[in-house]
């Protein structure tokens, strides 16, 4: 049930890329719409699933650092974006599974699966081939493009975090967390942002669809699928997004992918799916 879960959640999320881009907002009014839309989002899904029976869990170190991991995903992916080239972060966020691999090695003493390794590794070779017709050869060694890589690895190991962390404490409200998170988030764009954009209607319910739906609905999803299954393979399964995004921006917008996007994009389903399939088999024996 839990790959189940993990595959919803992630194809849910797929959708993420266009409407972003459709809202035309930048980065740090991203941060503030998205965060505060979904923040209130994810508080009605917690209200109604589990509500205050769980306010006695509130009070622990996990709970703490779920919301912290919340803050910095959100932050540091909005901020990578808007300083450095999208092929630097998108690269630095692929690296989210082994993060998620060692964090529950360390935290949970669970072993290190060399399938998940080799499925990690392939997969981000999938996406570097993925983007070898972007503007790679132009990039410049710089402080913004490695910060912008510290940032997308800050997004991975948070991401990777928030799924060990789960799985260890499956009891904790993590729901809760995810909204104050995401609310602290966007008070966080609220502060650095310029100038606060107002949205024309169109606009307005591409951005709030992708917070109000998108967003709440995939990260419960993934949430709760980290819950029953490792964070790696929660982690490995989530980036598929960065596969089927674009496909979804092609479909809306007419931006074509380019063919090493396609190949690249072909090799890493390939290896989520021959990954899922195993993992499945592996779920079933676990509990029969």
């Amino acid at each position: 049930m839990g790959v189940i879960l993990a595959v919803i959640g992630a194809l849910l999320l797929t959708p993420d890329t266009l409407l972003m881009r459709l809202s035309q907002l930048d980065g740090w009014n991203m941060l503030i719409w998205r965060g505060s839309l979904s923040g209130l989002a994810y508080f009605f899904i917690w209200a109604v699933l589990n509500g205050p029976k769980t306010l006695p869990k509130v009070v622990t170190f996990n709970f703490s650092t779920l919301i912290c991991c919340q803050i910095l995903n959100a932050v540091f992916f909005s901020l990578a974006i808007a300083l450095a080239p999208v092929v630097i972060v998108l690269i630095g966020v692929a690296t989210a599974p082994v993060f998620a691999a060692l964090l529950s090695r360390f935290i949970l003493n669970e072993p290190i699966s060399k399938l998940t390794l080799v499925t990690a590794f392939v997969v981000l070779a999938g996406l570097l081939i993925s983007l070898l017709e972007h503007d790679v050869a132009g990039l410049v060694l710089d402080t913004t493009t490695l910060v912008g890589l510290l940032l997308g690895l800050g997004v991975a190991f948070a991401l990777a975090m928030n799924f060990t962390l789960i799985r260890k404490d499956s009891e904790a409200p993590f729901v809760l967390a995810l909204s104050i998170g995401a609310i602290c988030a966007a008070l966080v764009g609220f502060l650095c942002a310029d100038t606060l954009q107002w949205l024309s209607a169109p606009k307005m319910m591409s951005i709030a669809f992708t917070g109000i739906c998108i967003l709440p609905l995939s990260f419960v999803a993934l949430s709760y699928a980290a819950g029953s299954i490792k964070s790696s393979t929660v982690s490995l399964i989530m980036l598929s997004e960065t596969v089927l995004g674009p496909l979804w921006v092609w479909w809306g917008i007419g931006e074509k992918p380019t063919a090493m996007m396609l190949i690249g994009g072909g090799i890493v389903l390939s290896a989520l799916v021959v990954f899922i399939v195993f993992e499945r088999r592996y779920e079933d024996l676990t509990t029969a």
